[in-house]
Parts: C-alpha cells; structure tokens; sequence
C-alpha cells in the first residue's frame, strides 16, 4: 500500500476509500418506549434528566472471569485505574436492584416484544431461547460491575443502495448509568437512566464509504423511529461506528454526537491508521522491531527539583516524582503526525491519561516537543543524564509514584504497539472530528452466564401474534406516501411521525386527501409543540372531532390548530364562537378597525401601510379567514 500521499478530506473519493480497504460497521443502541425497566418494575424516567439526587454512594471494582475463565484484558485495564466510582441517586428513579442489592425481577415482556417486533423490521431470525448473560462493565457504568444482556435475533438485514447490509445480531439490555465527570481516580455516574430497556443492533461491516456510513445510519435511525416504540429524545439513540481498512486495524469510536460527524471521524480514523502504518515501516527502516524494541527509564528529580516549569514544579512540591523513559533511536517520531492537528506524542498522553489517571494537562513532555517547557539548560541536563544522542527521543511523566510507574508501562507499551502497528482500542469521538484513547477493544472474556434468571421459551403463539401486530416499517411507509402524492420532505416527516397511522386513519374514514391531512396535522402539531403542550393529552377521538367539524365547514382549515389548542386548554366549549368562519360583516369590522388603529399609531413604514392592516385583521381573525381572501378584500376596499 502507498502511504506517501495522503488527500485531504475534501479530496477522498469513493474510490479512494475502496482502494485502501475500507470498511465500516455500527454498534446501534436505542432506548426503548416502556413504562418500566429492564429486570425490575421501577417507572422507566423520561428526559429532561432530572440532576436531583438524594444520597450518594461510592464502590470500587474487582475483576471477575467470564465463561472461558479468562479475565478480558478490557476490565483489567479499568482495575488497574483504581477508580473510586460515585452514584448520585435520586429515590424516585432508583431501586435496590439497580445497586445491586436485590436479585432481577423477571424480564420486562413488553420490553421484550418490542425487541422481537425489531427482530422482523429488521429481517432477523429470532431465537428460540432467550438466555440473559452478565457482559462485564468495570468502568463504573453499572454498579453489579456488570450489564444485563440477552440476544434475541440473528442473521437481519436491511436494504441499503440496491444491496442487503447484514445485521448480525440483535441484543436487548439495560441502559447504563451516565457519566458526568471523571478526573483522577474519581469517576462520577447519575443513576436516572440506568436499567431503562434498550436495544443494541450490530452490523457486520460491509460500508465502504464514510458517506455511506453516515447515509446508513440516518437509514437505520428512521427505521427506529418509524416503529413507534423507541424514544425519541436526546440521547435515547447512541452509536458506535467500527472503522478498519488493509493491513489496519478494527478500531472503535464511540461518542459521536451527530450522525453528520461520521464522515470527517471516519476520514480521521483512516489518516490516523495510515500514519501508523508508516510509522511501522520508519521504525523497522531505523531496526525497531518488536523484538528490537528496547526503553529506559530514570528517576529526574535530581535534574528537575528546582524547576520553574509550573506542572512538574507542583508535582514535586505536593511529594510526587518525575521520571523520564528513554526511548533509542526514536528522535523525530513523538512529533509525527497521527491525526489531523496531532501527533503520535499524543498517543502516548492519552493513554497515561486513562490508564494511569494523570488527567490533569499536560501530562507529559516530549522531547521532539520541548519547546516553553522546561529550560534550555534542563534539557541539556536531562540529556547528559539519561545519556541521551542525538538519535534518540525520551518522555517525561509526573505524578504520584503509584502513577507514574503505571505511566511508564503504559509509553513503553504504546510505543512498543508501534512497531505492530496499530493497537486494537476503542476510541472517543471528540468535538473537532479526531478521537482519543478510551480503553483496550473488549473481548469475549466478558460474558457470562446469569444464573439469577431463568431461560425464556420464545413460544411460537407470540412470535404469530408479533407478526400480525407489526407496524409498517419506513420503507413501507415511504411507499404509502408516494402512492399518495405526499411531497417527499413532507412524507419523511409523516413517515417517521408518531401520528402516522392517525393520517391514514382520517384520509380513510374522512374521505380527506391524504397530502392535505398530513400538512395540516404535522404542521399543527409541531405548532403546538413549539408553544410547549403536551399531545399526549390529545385524544385521537378529539382530533378526528376537529377534522369532522373541518368537513362540515365548521372550522377553516387554518382554524384546525386553534382548535386544536383550545382543546388542550380546556376550552372546548368556545369552538363555534371563535372559529366559525368569518362572514363579509365580520371582516368588514376588522376591517375598519385596522384602518383606525393605523391611523393612531406612528408607522415606521407607510409603504406597508396594506400589509400591516392584512396583519392585524389576520391576528384578530385567526383561523375564521383564508390569508388570500383579506388580502383580496383589502386591495378592493382600501381607497373606500
């Protein structure tokens, strides 16, 4: 592979991306709409999360074996970390369960026939037997230190750009606890999300673009969204896109806040890989190889003790040590370029970060990197110290003794990993499209049977009655829309709306043309939304009575939403009084006292005397008149 070249962003084709392997898989999680959690019979909290909390408790974790008696190297990198972990818990959200302090209920079969319903969206096969495992969590997410989990389908897919995109398996767990600071040994969860049920859909990765990922996400979104039985706020719906390409490796990112970020996330994983790559081949140039690879390490506090570099100086004056690894023949590549913006000394900086908890930045100095900070006549010390030539590069750490041995493990290994080429890891997403270190690639080690539930016949009468109950999923509603003449921006919104069914439903028994249905609906709706009402007080009856007073000329079509807002203030009985429509005496009056209040007030404007008087007869006759009729009836009678 030629590494020589590599195209900007802007620059990369899709032709590019196939010629360098690429390929690209999800990880989808999505919340889902029940009443209640997972495994015990607490209320399911919605969003706006509420921060309240009542008490708070602290754990650390051990690690456990799984099934293959192995420990996943994935939880004994959080053990080593020694996090201390606080739950903030508010009592309304909250139970014994979740602290793990009670055994699971039985499984939530609402939860779970919303899983099996995904299952036939998604043209899975599900299984016959549904047994819940323990995947181990040690990084404070879940207090047991594990996540309850059971697989549901297998072998789906999804028709994406005239091919099938497999889906390998479809997994229904409970949701974490969120995580809102970590710094040092301290990691900080609020509990309010934690065992809300939620469904994880995983990939194979057969996307050979980033735009394709992007697209296939959006594709996928809608599908969720179209079944009416997932949440839909901020949040409920999380992703983690897989990336490889040839002779790389697969790296997982996580924390991609927007689905139009994957393509410059994707991009930046592919330079990065790429850079690696030829790292390796630089390295093997100057003969580091794996079994070449050689480091030292020295104590600096007698170089550095009275430093005036502020980091190391407060470290050194609060007991802790400076210590320096020595890495030969290294010289010029801590400052070779990974990312965009960032270089491999960046790599070794955020695995001390995690791993061994110096989150406090900068954390390290690096010698192809040294300029404002320590002096001129302290490199040189250091240099002669270490016996350091000109050939060579070295790090210096800082921290608490525990630390900072933990540190210089973790740069020789980081840099020994060079000389393989590209660690397995999965990686966080940050704001400008680059992505750090957050923890080795998990493994199968994790999993575990659980012996607190039992096995699950999924009985043939249930999977019948999930596929008569069934709704149209998104592709068939997108069809539906078409045949109906719907405009396509508009029929995205219909398909992918909670009220769906509702349009068909009134086009059908009304007689009512869909497209004019599905404008005036979801525009009235998203009109009542913006003013901060509650639909779900809005019965389906009360808005088919609107649509019924709308056919028999009771109400304009521009009065529907008014009428739909003085339902949901209680004041149904004044319908006929303030949204009959406008009789010519009517608009008259309006009329004329829109001419007077102009006359009494000092416009800015008096070449729009017409459009402002259209404006207040509008505003006093909201919803009893077309907009087109007043403006018809003031050109005609404006010089009278």
């Amino acid at each position: 592979m030629n590494f020589e070249k590599i195209k900007s962003f802007d620059e990369m084709t899709d032709s590019d991306y196939q010629a360098l392997g690429f390929r690209a898989g999800f990880e989808f999680h999505q919340q889902l709409e029940t009443n209640r959690k997972l495994f015990c019979r607490c209320p399911a909290p919605g969003q706006p999360y509420n921060n309240k909390f009542h008490s708070e408790i602290v754990r650390t974790m051990r690690p456990t074996p799984g099934e293959t008696e192995e420990i996943d190297p994935s939880i004994l990198m959080e053990y080593r970390t020694r996090k201390e972990i606080h739950y903030r818990i508010n009592r309304d959200t909250i139970c014994t369960y979740d602290l793990d302090q009670t055994p699971p209920f039985e499984i939530n079969y609402e939860a779970l026939d919303i899983a099996l319903q995904l299952c036939f969206i998604f043209n899975a096969k599900p299984v016959d037997e549904i047994y819940v495992i323990r995947k181990h969590q040690l990084d404070g997410s879940v207090p047991s230190g594990f996540q309850r989990s059971a697989l549901i389908g297998v072998e789906g897919s999804v028709k994406f750009k005239g091919k099938d995109i497999a889906i390998s398996e479809i997994i229904l767990e409970e949701d974490t606890a969120r995580k809102i600071n970590d710094v040092h040994h301290k990691r900080t969860f609020y509990t309010d999300r934690l065992g809300i049920p939620l469904v994880e859909i995983v990939t194979k990765p057969e996307l050979q673009t980033p735009t394709e990922a992007m697209e296939f996400c959006e594709l996928l979104r809608n599908y969720l969204l179209a079944s009416g039985r997932v949440r839909r706020e901020s949040g409920a719906f999380r992703f983690d896109l897989s990336v490889s390409i040839t002779d790389g490796t697969r790296m997982e990112i996580k924390g991609i806040d927007k689905i139009r970020k994957i393509p410059i996330v994707a991009y930046n994983e592919v330079v990065r890989q790429l850079n690696l790559l030829r790292l390796r081949a630089e390295l093997f140039k100057r003969g580091i190889s794996p079994e070449t690879f050689s480091f030292r390490t020295y104590n600096l506090y007698k170089v550095l003790k009275n430093t005036n570099y502020f980091p190391i100086a407060r470290a050194l004056e609060n007991g802790d040590e400076v210590h320096c690894v020595l890495l030969p023949h290294w010289a010029g590549l801590l400052k070779w370029n990974t990312q965009r913006y960032s270089v491999f000394a960046q790599e070794l900086s955020d695995r001390i970060r995690v791993l061994a908890c110096l989150t406090d930045l900068p954390n390290i100095i690096a010698s192809d990197i040294i300029d404002n900070t320590i002096s001129r006549e302290e490199i040189d010390k250091t240099i002669k110290f270490i016996g350091a030539t000109e050939e060579d590069a070295f790090v210096i750490v800082w921290g608490s003794s525990d630390d900072v041995k933990i540190a210089i493990d973790e740069i020789a290994n980081r840099a020994y990993e060079a000389t393989l080429g590209i660690p397995a890891e999965t990686r966080k997403a940050l704001p400008d499209g680059t992505t750090s270190f957050e923890r080795y690639l998990p493994g199968p080690n994790r999993l575990y049977p659980d012996t607190d539930l039992p096995t699950i016949i999924v009985e043939p009468a249930r999977i019948e009655r999930i596929k008569i109950t069934k709704p149209e999923d998104f592709a068939q509603r997108m069809k539906w829309c078409k045949e109906q003449q719907i405009p396509d921006e508009l029929a995205k919104k219909l398909a992918l709306s909670k009220h769906y069914q509702l349009v068909k439903e009134l086009a059908k028994e009304l007689e009512l043309s869909p497209p004019f249905v599905a404008k005036v609906l979801i525009g009235s709706f998203q009109w009542l939304e913006r003013r901060g009402y509650n639909l779900q007080e809005l019965s389906v009856e009360k808005v088919k009575e609107i649509f019924r007073f709308y056919q028999e000329g009771k109400i304009l079509d521009d009065g529907i939403k008014y009428a739909l807002e003085l339902i949901l203030k209680g004041k149904e009985q004044y319908l006929s009084s303030l949204l009959s429509p406008a009789n010519e005496q009517e608009i008259l009056n309006a009329f004329n006292h829109a001419k007077v209040t102009i006359k009494t007030t000092v416009i800015r404007h008096p070449d729009k005397l017409k459009e402002i008087a259209i404006s207040l007869i509008m505003e006093q006759l909201r919803g009893r008149v077309k907009g087109g009729l007043i403006k018809q009836f003031v050109e005609k009678n404006w010089d009278r």
